[in-house]
């Protein structure tokens, strides 16, 4: 595969990769208030949160790579 190319599917992972982090510290932030020591319920917000920031860091670094294959 060409560099381009190469750069070009990083852009897609870092979209995907970023979603799934952010689904995936959201659902742990979340039961770990649920079953820490605050016994808190914040199940939906915390994994909406973090769902939201996940997609933020995913297209700014997928922006970062377009513009270094221009």
């Amino acid at each position: 595969m060409k560099s381009r190319d190469f750069l070009a599917l990083t852009v897609g992972f870092n979209l995907l990769g970023g979603i799934m982090a952010g689904l995936l510290v959201g659902f742990a932030f979340d039961k770990w208030l649920m079953e820490g020591l605050f016994k808190v319920k914040t199940f939906p917000f915390g994994l909406f949160f973090f769902f939201f920031i996940g997609i933020i860091s995913g297209f700014l670094n997928a922006y970062r790579d377009l513009k270094r294959i221009e």
